[in-house]
């Protein structure tokens, strides 16, 4: 056998272990140029939602044929428990759509990829919407659309009652009086004794300097727990809202069950992106308000991150990860697709062109909405791990409030107390 000898042969060997080298960068031989890739993306979904998705990913694999996408759906529970299970066993969706109340978990555990370090576009975001999907100053979650909290209202009870919601700022107290005044004059209770939602007093907080959470411990002082107990309660002595058996009655998160449907209520907490279903079941024109003191200088007004766009921290395939999150994220024939079904587009370009394509006045009414909010709000903290279990604890607490088993200052203790055990746990 011939060998090569003397320089020849160095430079040959030179020229093998370079290309050795090359051969072996870029971890994945997926995102090779020219070679075809696979990645998968999962999302929590209701029919509408899933024609719409899959209507999108069908548009990406036509501009990208270079790579195809496997779709995972499920209802909202059996996607997390999915998820839990996925990510667990090192199996987690290249893409996925992450909520707020688990962006947190899910980056502690080290699943989530921080987008900062890839090829994902943002300069469609503003600083205030990016800010939603960051932990510890890094970019885990994209927001795929902003939402807030709103009151909606029947227009027919307010014109009876002779009341109406004040275009400027306006207070806990006003609220309260108007309510009391609606059912003197109608017979119709204000609202419903939201007493039990985590969203409104988180809310409630904000009005007051505070926040829900801070860390992983209840960032609420017992003195601003006493007052929304005992703000709720003095509204249900004086008819403002229902009595405590009426209200256990009610199917809170039911819009077809709703005491505002049956127009027992004449005002319905809610957040933006369901209103459209209470308007439709109601069968009546609502009117749309800000909360009260909206208008304070410390900005109390969430900006809530509706859903965001995760990349898994395994995946084998971040090129082709990115290229589909900016396309779902920015691509305005996506947002054409989509309308307001995920929130409203936090990108600002598509949020126009939605609102300038759309031939329905909702769709417009919801974008003029959020255009106030955004005006006035600041960025929704994530909530840390643990904290499902709160809205629980917050439901019972309120019920024995409700039906006075106990006050509002012992209500503010053990909010305090079982909230931190559960976030310790979390």
């Amino acid at each position: 056998m011939n060998r090569l000898k003397g320089p020849f042969a160095s430079v040959v060997a030179v020229c093998l272990s370079i290309m050795l080298l090359l051969s072996g960068c870029g971890g994945s031989t997926a995102d090779r140029e020219g070679e075809k890739v696979t990645i998968r993306f999962s999302w929590w979904t209701n029919p509408t939602r899933t024609k719409m998705t899959q209507e999108a990913i069908k548009l990406f694999e036509e501009k990208h044929p270079d790579i195809d996408v496997v779709m995972e759906y499920s209802s909202w529970d059996s996607y997390w428990q999915k998820l839990a299970t996925q990510t667990a066993g090192g199996g987690a969706p290249d893409v996925m759509q992450m909520d707020g109340s688990q962006l947190r978990t899910y980056v502690e555990k080290g699943q989530l990829m921080d987008l900062s370090t890839t090829d994902v576009d943002t300069s469609g975001l503003s600083k205030e919407t990016l800010e939603l999907g960051k932990v510890d100053g890094k970019l885990y979650g994209l927001t795929t659309s902003v939402n807030s909290q709103m009151f909606i209202y029947n227009t027919e009870i307010f014109k009876k009652a002779g009341v109406s919601f004040p275009e400027e700022n306006y207070t806990w107290e006003d609220l309260a009086e108007m309510c009391v005044k609606i059912y003197e004059k109608t017979g119709v209770y204000g609202m419903a004794n939201e007493m039990e939602q985590t969203g409104l007093l988180s809310y409630f907080a904000r009005t007051k300097g505070e926040e829900l959470y801070e860390g992983n411990k209840i960032g609420l002082s017992k003195k601003t727990l006493t007052e929304w107990f005992q703000y709720w309660l003095d509204l249900q002595e004086k008819g403002g809202v229902p009595t405590a058996e009426e209200n256990a009655s009610y199917n809170h998160n039911d819009p077809s069950a709703s005491p505002f449907i049956k127009e027992k209520t004449a005002i319905n907490w809610l957040f933006l992106g369901t209103d459209p279903n209470y308007e439709q079941s109601l069968g009546k024109p609502i009117g749309r308000a800000l909360l009260p003191e909206w208008g304070n200088d410390n900005k109390p007004y969430p900006l809530h991150g509706a859903m965001f766009w995760s990349m898994s921290s395994k995946t084998k395939h971040p090129e082709a990860a990115a290229k589909l999150i900016n396309f779902l994220e920015n691509d305005p024939e996506v947002a054409k697709i989509f309308k307001t079904d995920r929130g409203i587009p936090a990108n600002d370009e598509n949020m126009k062109i939605v609102s300038e394509s759309a031939e329905d006045e909702t769709i417009k009414k919801q974008i003029e909405f959020m255009e106030k909010v955004k005006a006035v709000a600041s960025p929704e903290k994530l909530a840390p791990p643990g904290s499902s279990e709160i809205a629980d604890i917050l439901k019972n607490l309120s019920q024995q409030v409700t039906f006075k088993e106990i006050t509002p200052s012992q209500a503010a203790e053990e909010f305090i107390k079982q909230g931190n055990k559960a976030l310790s746990q979390g």
